[in-house]
């Protein structure tokens, strides 16, 4: 088979700690299809914040190569978005010299200058344009996300091959009539990573309430607001409820305070990052229920991780979950915010938890990966 190159706003050489500057849910959805992805060579092409480290080429294990492209000083104020949309100029060189056979884009910067008649498999992680939901404001003004959305639709119209992870997505290749090219794909999880496991976390070992888990990014389009009020309203009824927050952001301060305005500090919990993927899953197990409160995302990493590790899911209906993954077994959705409407929804999804793990699990990476390895090997 040809070599690949995989393009992600990803620091592939820490994406596993602290140091990680990896962008947004490609980071799992990469992460869960590496060991499968047949290739003899693989290329990871991301970004460093280590400018000695540009463009200088490491063997991370067997076929699997790191190659940072793309420089972002740590205090930098300029958006990543746009340091990687000014270092991929030269990726064309960059896969003549590596003999790289085919394209897997995670990343709509870099893949913009990928030229068209290489095989190109582009990824949509989701409709909405990424620079209305940024974290900074001053990124989320109209020319900002005018210039997105035109790379985006470059990049649709080039594509040899497009996975659309829900119908939004694959909408949006219908309306540029790119849609013959699209594969449906819903997002996927390593399930030799995530799985029933009843050994204990330890960053969790003095918590013995029930759990209402948040994980990822804080950031404002979260909604944690809604998760704060509906453990707030768990206790008002069972008075046995903790909500614990894993991951950190911008708005981490923000909902602090809002805690704080609630009188409810005793009822939360910070976790800070967690990066490593056992802990993590130990975390999703230990947990009652994970709640997603978000106003908008496509198919939630997290989702799919907590429904491998037979942890029940509450979430908003935003992105392709309703779609692909509400089940009204393991997985509600519901369209209000209402923390009222929500806790009851964790208490009757909570009672029936026991009975989850014989339920089937269909967003495997290993069954995914039988369909990536066809197309990108064309």
């Amino acid at each position: 088979m040809k070599s690949i190159a995989i393009l992600g706003l990803i620091d592939f050489e820490n994406w596993s700690n602290k140091q990680s500057l990896s962008m947004g849910g490609s980071s799992g959805v990469i992460k869960s299809i590496l060991p499968y992805l047949a290739a003899d060579s693989i290329y990871l092409l991301g970004i460093t914040s280590d400018k000695k480290k540009l463009n200088v080429l490491k063997r991370l294990e067997n076929n699997i190569n790191y190659l940072p492209i793309i420089y972002t000083p740590s205090n930098t104020i300029i958006p990543t978005r746009l340091l990687a949309f000014w270092y991929s100029r030269e990726i064309n060189t960059i896969l003549d010299q590596y003999q790289i056979g085919s394209v897997y884009s995670h990343a709509e910067e870099m893949s913009y200058w990928v030229k068209p008649g290489r095989p190109i498999v582009y990824h949509m992680h989701g409709s909405s344009n990424a620079l209305s939901i940024a974290k900074n404001k001053f990124h989320r003004n109209k020319l900002f996300q005018n210039l997105w959305e035109f790379a985006r639709t470059k990049n649709i119209k080039k594509a040899t091959k497009i996975i659309a992870i829900d119908r939004q997505c694959y909408n949006l290749t219908k309306k540029l009539h790119c849609e013959g090219k699209t594969l449906i794909l819903p997002n996927f999880v390593d399930t030799n990573i995530f799985f029933k496991d009843t050994s204990k976390s330890e960053i969790l070992n003095k918590i013995h309430q029930n759990i209402l888990l948040f994980v990822g990014r804080i950031e404002e389009v979260k909604g944690l607001e809604l998760f704060v009020d509906t453990v707030i309203e768990l206790n008002r009824r069972e008075a046995d409820w903790k909500g614990v927050f894993v991951g950190g952001g911008t708005y981490e301060s923000n909902i602090k305070n809002y805690i704080t305005s609630k009188e409810a500090e005793n009822l939360m919990y910070f976790t800070g990052p967690v990066f490593e993927q056992s802990e993590l899953r130990r975390i999703y197990n230990q947990s009652s229920v994970l709640m997603i409160a978000s106003y908008t995302e496509g198919i939630p990493m997290v989702i799919l991780e907590s429904l491998s590790c037979c942890t029940p899911v509450v979430s908003t209906n935003v992105g392709g979950i309703k779609e692909f993954i509400e089940d009204n077994e393991t997985c509600y959705t519901n369209d209000s915010r209402d923390p009222q409407v929500y806790a009851e929804l964790v208490l009757a999804i909570h009672k029936e938890k026991n009975h989850f793990e014989n339920v089937d699990f269909n967003f495997s990476a290993s069954k995914s990966a039988e369909k990536l390895n066809e197309i990108l090997s064309l």
